[in-house]
């Protein structure tokens, strides 16, 4: 049976865009341990819709695919007979410098896009890891954001304008080119986070922002959360605008390789502004972390800041250094600290926790580790358990982003999503009735 999805897929890629055009090494693709069945790899969106038009006629499940960075989110899928490749759509649609916007192909990395922007003084504030290998698309669907949505917001809040291929292969476009544009529901975030479980992401338009003049990066040490935690929240209530305020603990520093100071608890603060004004931040950012109890105090810049911020946002997704558990978890600022004090003194035989904070929205990714002692199937459970426990008694919700592959069979990663779940089952039998897109990974096995 899975020869006949494989020369059914082949067939309907041969359709699409011509004899030869089937990608060979189909392992690349995997989702967990599965594998498609074909893969394609269209260049352009006309190709895009081509190849989805015949693969929905042919009753083909389809799972787009970008820098495969985020391919641990989700559920386990059902049986895939069709990859969707979108690395060849990495062009520039549109640059305007002097508005302040641009719209891009969804296939193009993240740091392309940035060095796009940054010959016009310009970026685009979406840190996302791996930012040589993330897409625009696979970014934007798996709703990643890092440090700046502290300054700069969601993701969401970036994207002005979407092109988007449905299931059917018809192309879609909401919003425009502009910032302002006319009133009425915003259709492209129904697809930010959705994991392309309601169409493929093809091109976005953006909001852009200016490069900052200058910056400086000062991290303060602390002996105990409750001190790191006292610090963020008066930075939180001060006046000062970070571009980011992110707080770790010193397993995160050794394992990212980051710059070491004593202590065990630390609070990166991110400023940006011309120099005047960037020395008066970066000096009202030591004294309220002096007052809170910092044990010390360091500042980056230039280029040991810029790999400071890279590996701190990269933590928890190399590929060499990859985590048993990466859990998101969200609350409010105030309950940050409390949350990542509980992470941190749980217990679980085989498994170590490293805890990133961002207390400024209110976010917290927490990581097991495997020790050298063996990690049982209880354990990981246990782990999952504890951390939806934990942000429920916060007030909040937790992801699973990364976990074994056989505890997927057991819970919804997505977890407890209460009334909304109903308007997303709505919602995808009105865009994908066939459940031809990722089919099986997004919340509740949709």
């Amino acid at each position: 049976m899975s020869n006949d999805r494989e020369t059914i897929a082949a067939q309907a890629i041969e359709q699409a865009l011509g004899a030869g055009r089937a990608v060979a090494d189909v392992d690349t693709y995997r989702i967990a341990e599965f594998a498609p069945s074909s893969a394609a790899k269209p260049d352009s969106v006309d190709e895009l819709s081509a190849v989805m038009r015949e693969a929905h006629a042919a009753g083909l499940t389809v799972a787009p695919f970008g820098g495969g960075t985020r391919m641990t989110l989700g559920n386990v899928p059902v049986p895939i007979d069709l990859a969707i490749d979108l690395t060849a759509l990495d062009g520039v649609v549109s640059h305007s410098p002097a508005d302040l916007t641009g719209t891009f192909q969804a296939g193009m990395t993240i740091s392309n896009l940035q060095r796009v922007l940054a010959d016009q003084g310009q970026f685009l504030p979406l840190d996302a890891p791996l930012p040589d290998r993330a897409t625009i698309g696979g970014t934007l669907a798996a709703g990643v954001s890092g440090p700046l949505k502290w300054q700069f917001g969601n993701p969401r809040d970036l994207v002005i304008g979407m092109k988007v291929v449905q299931a059917d292969g018809s192309v879609v476009k909401s919003g425009g080119q502009v910032v302002k544009n006319v009133s009425g529901y915003d259709m492209a975030r129904l697809h930010i986070g959705g994991l392309g479980s309601l169409g493929i992401i093809a091109e976005v338009s953006f909001k852009l922002t200016p490069l900052p003049a200058n910056e400086q990066t000062v991290i303060a040490s602390f002996e105990t959360g409750d001190l790191c935690g006292r610090a963020s929240m008066a930075l939180f209530r001060s006046h000062l605008p970070p571009l980011a305020l992110t707080s770790f603990d010193q397993r995160v520093a050794s394992v990212a390789g980051l710059h070491q100071m004593a202590g065990d608890r630390f609070l990166a603060i991110r400023l940006g502004g011309r120099p005047r004004t960037l020395e008066r931040l970066t000096q009202e950012a030591k004294r309220l972390s002096q007052e809170s109890g910092a044990s010390g105090i360091e500042t980056l810049e230039g280029g040991d800041a810029e790999d400071f911020w890279r590996k701190l946002s990269d933590f928890g997704w190399r590929p060499e250094d990859a985590p048993r558990f990466a859990i998101r978890i969200s609350v409010l600022p105030s309950e940050t600290q409390r949350l990542i004090d509980t992470i941190s003194s749980a217990q679980f035989p085989g498994l170590e926790p490293a805890v990133v904070g961002h207390p400024g929205y209110g976010n917290v990714m927490a990581y097991w580790f495997p020790d050298e002692s063996e990690t049982s199937h209880e354990a990981d459970k246990s782990v999952v358990e504890s951390a939806w426990a934990a942000a429920a008694s916060a007030g909040g919700s937790a992801i699973i982003e990364r976990c074994p592959a056989e505890l997927k069979v057991r819970v919804d990663v997505w977890g407890a999503v209460g009334g909304p779940r109903a308007i997303m089952e709505r919602l995808k039998e009105q865009y994908d009735p066939d459940g031809v897109l990722n089919p099986g990974r997004f919340v509740g096995g949709m």
